[in-house]
């Protein structure tokens, strides 16, 4: 596929996305700041053999002999085939809680994998723009969407959208230039905590003098 078809696409992407949100006059709910943020991520997980998923007790050690897979559930032995659910909740680091709803998509004698959904949920925010990554312990990409009113922060961010005006849509907080067309890409990187990482890679779907609506993805980066 050349960039040309690949351009078409996204810009198709885009403007559907604009019709399901519709006209801006009433912006739907306020995007201010909280205490706690929850993503929902599209997961896939392979658990090495004798290993486990990084800050979580959910483990894999290989088939028994009738072939079935052995998986470490709330330490406890699970024995899984193909399409079986595999579910885990705690609290990988201190103030973030994961849920994962799984199934087991694959095993043999040297992995599993395991697809699903995974749920975070962050409390006691220290939010700080700016930083680098460091090492993952887990990461997700959580698609997200924010119908903010004027003056309303991005959450997880310290980005504000400040109104329209004949350039653009404004946001307060970014790096340079301030202004963001219909579509504009629209990108953050922080921190929500010591060691939560967050990246948001965001479009401007829609925007007025009362709000605006954004959307893409929220990369969350646990870190070691």
């Amino acid at each position: 596929m050349n960039r040309r078809l690949c351009s078409i696409g996204l810009l198709c992407w885009l403007m559907g996305l604009t019709a399901c949100f519709g006209n801006l006059g009433t912006p739907g709910t306020s995007a201010t700041p909280v205490n706690r943020l929850t993503y929902d991520a599209p997961v896939s997980l392979t658990i090495k053999t004798g290993t486990t998923v990084p800050g979580t007790t959910l483990g894999y050690s290989g088939k028994n002999e009738a072939g079935a897979a052995k998986v470490t559930l709330a330490s406890q032995l699970a024995l899984k085939q193909v399409a079986d659910t595999v579910d885990w909740q705690g609290e990988p680091l201190a103030g973030v809680t994961l849920k994962l709803n799984t199934r087991v998509a694959s095993f043999d004698d040297q992995a599993i994998t395991i697809v699903g959904a995974a749920h975070i949920e962050i409390t006691n925010l220290k939010i700080t723009p700016g930083g680098s990554p460091g090492t993952a312990l887990l990461e997700f990409n959580s698609p997200v969407t924010f119908s903010l009113k004027k003056n309303d922060l991005i959450p997880g961010s310290i980005l504000v959208y400040a109104g329209a005006t004949s350039e653009g849509a404004q946001f307060l907080g970014v790096e340079g230039y301030p202004y963001r067309k219909q579509f504009d890409s629209l990108q953050y990187v922080g921190r929500l905590a010591p060691k939560v990482f967050l990246k948001l890679d965001l479009r401007v779907l829609n925007f007025n003098e009362g709000g605006a609506i954004v959307g893409g993805t929220a990369n969350i980066r646990l870190e070691q």
